[in-house]
Formats: C-alpha cells, sequence, structure tokens
C-alpha cells in the first residue's frame, strides 16, 4: 500500500500540473471577482458591517471555483494518466471485452483500477483539506484589504497567521494591536495552536475558524484555560454560544473589537 499511495501521489502531481489547476491566491481571486467583492464595488464601512456575511460568501463560492477548476483537470487527466501508467491493465480489459462483452470489460477494468482510484480520490480530499486553510486565510486577508484594514501575513512556520496593524506596532505595544491565527478546522492539534499563542502573552489574540464543529470543550481550553478569543461563525455563535463573552462571530468581533483597536493605530 505504502507503493500505491507514493506512486499514485506523484500522478496526482502530474494531473494537477497537466491540468493546471491554479494556486489558492489565484482561484480565491477568481471568487471574489465572481461575488462582486471589489473596491470600488463594495465601501470598507460595508465591509466591516457584513463581515461574516461576506466571508461566508467567498467561503462557499471559493469552493465552487475549486470544484469547476478540478472537474477539468481531475474527469480526463486522472483516467489519462493511469491508462498511460498502466497499459496492461487495458489490454486486459479490451481482451475480456473482446470475448465477453464490453460491461464484463469494463467491469475488469474498475476492479484493477479500484485501488488505484480509491488513493486518487484520498489524494483529492488531502489537497483540499491543505488548500482549505491556506484559502480561508487568503479570503480573510482580501476581506481585510477591501476593509482597508492594515495587517501584516506571517511567516508560515509560526502560528500566527496576521498581525494588525503590523509587527512593530505589536512590538510596541500589546495592548493596541491584535494577533491573528486562522484555522480551518479545530482538529487534535488546536491545543499546540493555543499554547503557542498563550505564550505571547498578547490581550488580544483571536482564533478564527470556519468549524461548523466548534464544541464547549474547545470553548473551554481555548477561551478559558488560554484566554484567547474563538471568531466563529455569526449562525453558530447565536445557536450555541450567545452567553460566553469570548466566543466572537465574523461582524461581532469587526465591528466591536476590531474597531476599538483601529481608534488607536
Amino acid at each position: 500500500m505504502p507503493d500505491i499511495r507514493n506512486h499514485i501521489s506523484g500522478l496526482m502531481r502530474r494531473v494537477r500540473l497537466r491540468g493546471q489547476l491554479p494556486s489558492s491566491a489565484v482561484i480565491v481571486a477568481q471568487a471574489f471577482d465572481q461575488l462582486g467583492y471589489l473596491p470600488g464595488s463594495i465601501g470598507p464601512d460595508q465591509v466591516i458591517a457584513r463581515f461574516d456575511e461576506l466571508l461566508r460568501g467567498a467561503w462557499e463560492q471559493t469552493l465552487r471555483v475549486l470544484e469547476e477548476y478540478e472537474e477539468r483537470s481531475y474527469v480526463e487527466g486522472i483516467p489519462r494518466e493511469l491508462a498511460d501508467e498502466y497499459p496492461d491493465h487495458f489490454r486486459e480489459a479490451e481482451e475480456i471485452a473482446t470475448s465477453q462483452g464490453f460491461r464484463a470489460g469494463v467491469m475488469r477494468l474498475f476492479s484493477l483500477w479500484y485501488p488505484l482510484l480509491r488513493q486518487c480520490f484520498l489524494s483529492i480530499s488531502q489537497s483540499r483539506k491543505q488548500r482549505g486553510g491556506k484559502d480561508f486565510e487568503l479570503q480573510i486577508e482580501r476581506l481585510l484589504a477591501l476593509a482597508e484594514v492594515p495587517f501584516q501575513p506571517q511567516e508560515s512556520r509560526y502560528r500566527t497567521d496576521l498581525i494588525l496593524p503590523n509587527a512593530e506596532v505589536h512590538r510596541r505595544n500589546r495592548n493596541i494591536s491584535a494577533v491573528v491565527s486562522v484555522k480551518r478546522t479545530l482538529r487534535e492539534r488546536w491545543a499546540e495552536v493555543a499554547e503557542e499563542l498563550f505564550n505571547l502573552r498578547s490581550p488580544n489574540v483571536f482564533l478564527f475558524t470556519a468549524d461548523e464543529n466548534v464544541t464547549q470543550t474547545h470553548v473551554r481550553r481555548i477561551c478559558g484555560d488560554y484566554n484567547i478569543y474563538l471568531v466563529v461563525w455569526e449562525t453558530l455563535k447565536r445557536a450555541r454560544f450567545p452567553g460566553e463573552a469570548l466566543v466572537l462571530g465574523y461582524t461581532e468581533w469587526a465591528t466591536r473589537r476590531l474597531s476599538v483597536l483601529r481608534q488607536n493605530w
């Protein structure tokens, strides 16, 4: 199985390369263009007032754009690469189709390809997860830019993704700056993220997530133990955490917490 995984990993890289599957930055930019989230089309105050709505729209549209590119890349690319890599499979299926009929040939080809296709689909799923985090971060960055909110992206080796307005202000006065970490989901390793963010000793640390499965345990640990603001979809905030002061909806974060901090920049 490891040999199949490694082989299919290389095969899928070729599929994505030949299919010209764009980078996260290109796909997010196209999603924003299609939604009309552009300077001049939507003002900074509108972005702040509708931050949750706009972010949700960008999140969903980015996935649609990605799916369109994936379909063009994978529908032809995966069979072509498998046919090139495993010509014996095709010959065997053709022989069976000639002697036993087309259906029998297709059934045989699928049985030969099933473990390969399974790894292809797992590769697609893993690629989506990896892209999803970067896509979400880029969506937030583009909305902040539309809102004319200054921010400084951080190097990928750090748990911190963004510092608002910039690292210099943060070094000078942590009370007026904000530290933002963006996580598509809260998985097993969220505690490592929270620990590192807590060690920054900043009063304004925000963990952004698109996760719909945030639990009371997450809130108790992230907000209670580490004193970190958890920022979630507004619908999730209202439905599950209306009384949690350190759990914020995205628009609530933008209109209340961010607006207060910006007064000192």
